[in-house]
């Protein structure tokens, strides 16, 4: 577990650091210049980065979130999502992943998120729809 993770706004600066690791499709030059994307960094290294917006029915939605291999299994992501859920604006927050991704889906659980419905023939792996009510969790 890494304790001195930084997270903040994403510059193009970052872009190609990013895109050393990130494993999904396209590249997230538009998701920096839209301010939707953050990273983690850890002594000056980006260690991940999530992706999140408000186009989800006009919810807040985590798109996309992708530890840097050397630092996977550090509590990073799990301290992503808290951030997001932290500074997202709306009572709920959605995101999504694909069945056979374990990892993703014990994040899940362990936030608390519930599933929110199943989505085939979209790719090869059906999707999973989690979201979590964050008024719940409110101190």
């Amino acid at each position: 577990m890494l304790e001195k993770i930084r997270i903040g706004k994403a510059s193009l600066t970052d872009f190609e650091e990013i895109d050393k690791f990130d494993i999904f499709a396209g590249d997230r030059k538009a998701e920096i210049q839209r301010e939707e994307c953050y990273v983690a960094t850890h002594e000056k290294i980006i260690t991940g980065y999530v992706t999140f917006d408000y186009t989800f029915y006009g919810r807040p939605f985590i798109r996309f979130l992708c530890i840097r291999p050397d630092f996977k299994r550090k509590g990073i992501a799990n301290k992503i999502m808290e951030f997001v859920e932290q500074i997202c604006e709306g009572k709920i927050i959605f995101s999504s992943t694909e069945s056979d991704n374990l990892a993703m889906i014990k994040l899940f659980e362990k936030r608390e998120y519930k599933i929110s419905g199943v989505i085939e023939n979209l790719q090869i792996q059906t999707k999973i729809v989690y979201c979590k009510d964050l008024t719940s969790s409110l101190p």
